[in-house]
């Protein structure tokens, strides 16, 4: 049993090394790179929240979700590299689960 265990290990850890694969991107006017928004997992340079366009709200895995920032545009589906850095650090600063009274 442990050289079964021995044997998947470094196979999940090279799985876990692996880099997520990016949103979908377009160019701006400026030149700027612009990121497509979905409804669900949204990853760029590694960072990753879901999204939800009904509630306007971004979530990271084990935090509750939160409102997207009011400054951020998001009628066309597209936000700036800097809007997405913006996004992703306003849903790591939300609470955990499970913090809190108890």
């Amino acid at each position: 049993m442990t050289l079964l265990r021995a044997s998947l290990l470094p196979a999940l850890l090279l799985l876990a090394a692996c880099a997520v694969p990016d949103n979908p991107s377009r160019s701006g006017a400026g030149g700027e790179t612009q990121i497509q928004l979905s409804d669900g997992q949204n990853c760029w340079n590694n960072r990753c929240f879901r999204f939800s366009s009904v509630n306007r709200s971004v979530q990271v895995t084990g935090k509750y979700p939160v409102r997207a920032p009011r400054d951020i545009d998001l009628r066309d589906g597209y936000v700036t590299e800097a809007q997405f850095a913006a996004m992703f650090q306003t849903a790591n600063m939300a609470y955990a689960n499970g913090v809190g009274r108890r």
